[in-house]
C-alpha cells in the first residue's frame, strides 16, 4: 500500500505528540488569559500620611470594555486549543489571533482618554497623596497574550 500524499499548505488529518503538546499549551494559556480578565487591572490608591495608611479602590478587567474582549480572547483561544489537539495544527495556530486581539485590548485600556479624570494624581504634602496604579491582573493578562501568541506562532513554524 502506498501512503496518501501530502499537499503542501495543507494541514494533517492527525496530529503528533508534540502538536497536541502545543495545542494544549495554547489552551493553558487562552485559560490563564481568561481569567485574568476577572482579575483587579488598575486602581485609584489613597495614601494618608498622618494614618501611615493606604485605600485602593480596584477595577477588573470586566468592569471596563477591555476586560470582555480580554474574556472572549482567552474562550476563543481555548476552543482553537481544543480543535488544535482534536483535528490539526493550523487551529492551533490561528490562536495567534486572539492572542493579539487581548493584547491589543490590554494597551487600550491603559491608553483611554475618558477615565483622564480618575487618571490623575492629587497630592497634599505629607496628609494626603492620590494616584492611579496598574494592579498585577493587568500584567498577568499581558504575560498570558504574549504566552499564547509565542505557543501559537510555534505551531504554525513546526507543523508537526
Amino acid at each position: 500500500m502506498s501512503e496518501p500524499t501530502q499537499h503542501p499548505g495543507r494541514p494533517r488529518r492527525g496530529t503528533s505528540a508534540a502538536g497536541v503538546l502545543r495545542a494544549t499549551g495554547v489552551f493553558v494559556a487562552g485559560f490563564a488569559l481568561a481569567v485574568t480578565a476577572l482579575l483587579p487591572w488598575a486602581g485609584l490608591t489613597a495614601e494618608f500620611g498622618i494614618l501611615d495608611a493606604s485605600l485602593t479602590h480596584a477595577v477588573r478587567g470586566v468592569d471596563a470594555g477591555a476586560g470582555w474582549f480580554v474574556l472572549g480572547a482567552g474562550i476563543t483561544a481555548m476552543l482553537l486549543g481544543v480543535l488544535g489537539a482534536a483535528r490539526s495544527w493550523l487551529f492551533t495556530g490561528l490562536a495567534i489571533l486572539p492572542g493579539a486581539v487581548a493584547a491589543f485590548a490590554l494597551a487600550m485600556f491603559l491608553a483611554d482618554p475618558r477615565d483622564l479624570v480618575g487618571r490623575l494624581d492629587f497630592q497634599v504634602s505629607g496628609l494626603l497623596r492620590v494616584h492611579p496604579t496598574i494592579q498585577y491582573g493587568w500584567f498577568a493578562g499581558l504575560l498570558a497574550s504574549v504566552a499564547l501568541a509565542v505557543l501559537a506562532a510555534t505551531a504554525l513554524l513546526r507543523r508537526r
